[in-house]
């Protein structure tokens, strides 16, 4: 089974190319996913209680997310606490979802990972493609729900766009219509298959 890693900075269009593999019947699994549903599992929300405060939850005990956000976003060291939290549980659920893929004999899962070189997890890779856009392009795409600041602080956060792609094996641009998207997905594809 081939396991593509799908990446790039925040607002780049990872979801949509996700979708556009999703529509090509290669299953995907969304890391942004296993993080919102273990946010609402009591053994992390008591997690974050503890390392963060009780001000971090709501009167439901619900995570407040835009409120943990801005921390987290704002210092590294916030950041780092919150992904010793998180990151090894998503990566447990990441290779028990691929396991259940491989023995269902898929040929091909994608994985769309935000943070695959910040979090060093290329080696649970075959193929990582790294998904781009001009920095004007998602500003623009972002502005609706994110303040500037909060797109510079998210931006800013994780690994700068061109070393991304220097370390990627195939690079999708995401600057033109959905229909050359499309294209780009499909010929990277036909390219990992006829390889492998």
């Amino acid at each position: 089974m081939i396991c593509l890693g799908l990446t790039g900075v925040f607002g780049s269009g990872k979801s949509t190319v996700a979708r556009i593999f999703k529509k090509m019947n290669i299953p995907v699994i969304s890391c942004d996913d296993i993080v919102n549903k273990l946010l609402k599992t009591e053994q992390i929300k008591q997690q974050i209680a503890c390392a963060f405060g009780d001000e971090y939850l709501n009167k439901n005990g619900g995570v407040k997310r835009k409120k943990l956000g801005t921390l987290v976003f704002s210092s590294t060291w916030h950041r780092e606490k919150l992904n010793k939290i998180i990151h090894p549980r998503v990566f447990e659920i990441l290779k028990e979802k691929l396991d259940i893929y491989r023995k269902k004999g898929k040929m091909a899962v994608v994985v769309e990972i935000p943070l695959l070189f910040e979090t060093r997890s290329e080696k649970l890779f075959d193929v990582i493609v790294t998904v781009a856009s001009p920095l004007s392009i998602i500003k623009e795409r972002l502005k609706e729900k994110y303040s500037q600041e909060e797109i510079e602080m998210r931006l800013k956060a994780q690994m700068p766009l061109d070393e991304k792609i220097s370390l990627s094996d195939y690079v999708i641009n995401n600057s033109g219509t959905i229909l050359q998207l499309q294209s780009q997905v499909k010929k990277i594809l036909q390219e990992i298959m006829r390889r492998n």
